[in-house]
């Protein structure tokens, strides 16, 4: 995974002319981590493909010198499906197990056709606090990635620090995906649909019962209307015909190119598995499994796309293009865009010095200083609502009550967690965290379930 570009993001008075890079309006606020990860200057909430784009090692695996890694450190954790070899604190590493089996029981179930006969296997997961161990490990070849996925080994690796944990969490169900593929589907997946498929399953939320799948989040939509609006969609007969090589090469001179390619992918996987004809059944999915099978069979991407569609390639691109410029952010990701906005706007009134004791506190604040923050990420750039107090309501406009929208104090904690209970069904807690060894400071979100609601996938 690759980081093409830092977002850039200032937070405002709306008297402050707004300009695209990172110095405040007032005092300069320290370097800081976000909810994703990535070190910036002033405030930023840095997410998804723009920031993190997968390099495919799932056909140029990586060696693994087991003699200059750390792993005889190395504690191991037992999950069902995974067998992990970590330093992370015992928790964090814990929770990220529960995730993972949860996320393999959905590949797995959501691609039963490819279930072997017999006992599944176990996988190999590594996961690092140190980027630097995480890099000895993998190579020199995955130094400029959070998380990879050794085909040659069948093992994942990935690293905590610099990038927060919403941002592991969030490799972990992508890179996990390439690793399930290529055992279960097999080595030859298209590019495109190999990470398509994985972003898919990388917006899944996790409520700790279970996955929400099928997210679209609010950036995703931003960054496919700017690529719809710029004329920058890829044709479906050079998307397809994109082999390892190329998709690389595109990563690595044109970062605009290499965002568009991720997203895009998505979007195609997106509309293959969600897309509803007038009966509101699936349209394309059972042909998307027939593809598969087909893959899995030694048939060619590309004649297998024909075989399981279409011929009609221009006239496909037509009914993605059409359903693209109607896609819609789904509520529970749109709920989680709110609360890293507000989640960003705590961390940037603390570093002036401003701290609250009660949400009502904080929300008079940023509408009585009328705050926004802008945003600047790869080609996309946007401003939060005029109206900051949008982001102190639900999706209906009603503003949240102290019981639904408050500060939890926790002992030792760089402040106190936010606690936003969108829906009937869950709740989300943003947890602060102070960066070892500096100021800076990052924030995750977690959802709860609310008792007596069961998963949902």
């Amino acid at each position: 995974m690759t980081k093409p570009a830092r977002a850039k993001t200032r937070m405002t008075k709306p008297e402050a002319r707004i300009k695209p890079e990172t110095r405040m309006t007032n005092d300069q606020a320290a370097p800081l981590v976000s909810s994703f990860g990535l070190r910036h200057s002033g405030l930023i909430r840095i997410s998804g493909f723009g920031f993190r784009v997968f390099l495919l090692t799932c056909l140029a695996p990586l060696p693994i010198a087991r003699g200059d890694s750390p792993a005889g450190v190395l504690r191991v954790l037992a999950s069902r499906h995974y067998r992990i070899h970590t330093d992370l604190e015992p928790a964090f590493a814990e929770e990220l197990a529960r995730r993972m089996d949860g996320m393999y029981d959905e590949y797995d179930r959501r691609l039963a056709d490819f279930r072997a006969a017999g006992d599944q296997p176990v996988f190999d997961v590594y996961l690092f606090r140190h980027q630097s161990d995480y890099t000895r490990f993998a190579g020199n070849g995955s130094r400029n990635t959070g998380g990879v996925f050794m085909s040659g080994k069948n093992v994942l690796a990935a690293f905590l620090e610099g990038q927060g944990r919403d941002a592991l969490r969030r490799t972990l169900q992508h890179e996990a995906f390439h690793q399930f593929a290529w055992t279960a589907i097999g080595p030859e997946l298209p590019v495109w649909l190999n990470e398509g498929m994985a972003q898919l399953f990388e917006e899944g939320l996790w409520t700790g019962q279970g996955f929400l799948l099928g997210q679209v989040p609010p950036r995703r939509v931003r960054q496919l209307q700017a690529e719809l609006g710029g004329s920058r969609i890829i044709p479906f007969r050079t998307l397809l015909s994109i082999d390892n090589k190329t998709w690389g090469e595109n990563l690595h001179r044109d970062a605009i190119l290499g965002a568009t390619q991720y997203n895009q992918s998505w979007a195609m996987v997106h509309f293959l598995v969600h897309a509803t004809d007038p009966t509101g059944g699936a349209k394309y999915r059972a042909r998307l499994i027939k593809m598969l099978k087909l893959i899995h069979d030694g048939e060619d991407g590309e004649r297998a796309f024909r075989d399981a569609f279409s011929d009609n390639i221009d006239g496909f691109q037509a009914r993605f293009v059409e359903y693209a410029r109607a896609l819609k952010p789904t509520p529970e990701a749109t709920l989680i865009d709110h609360q890293d906005v507000l989640a960003d706007m705590l961390v940037e009134l603390a570093e002036r010095g401003k701290h609250f004791n009660d949400a009502d506190e904080f929300r008079r604040s940023v509408a009585d200083g009328g705050y926004r923050i802008k945003y600047n990420k790869a080609q996309v750039q946007w401003s939060t609502a005029e109206d900051p107090l949008v982001y102190f309501c639900d999706l209906t406009g009603r503003p949240f009550g102290s019981d639904r929208l408050y500060l939890s104090p926790r002992t030792g904690a760089v402040l106190p967690d936010l606690v936003c209970r969108g829906t009937d069904r869950f709740q989300l807690r943003t947890r602060f965290h102070q960066v070892s060894g500096g100021s800076r400071v990052e924030h995750e979100t977690v959802i709860d379930a609310l008792p007596g609601v069961a998963g949902v996938r």
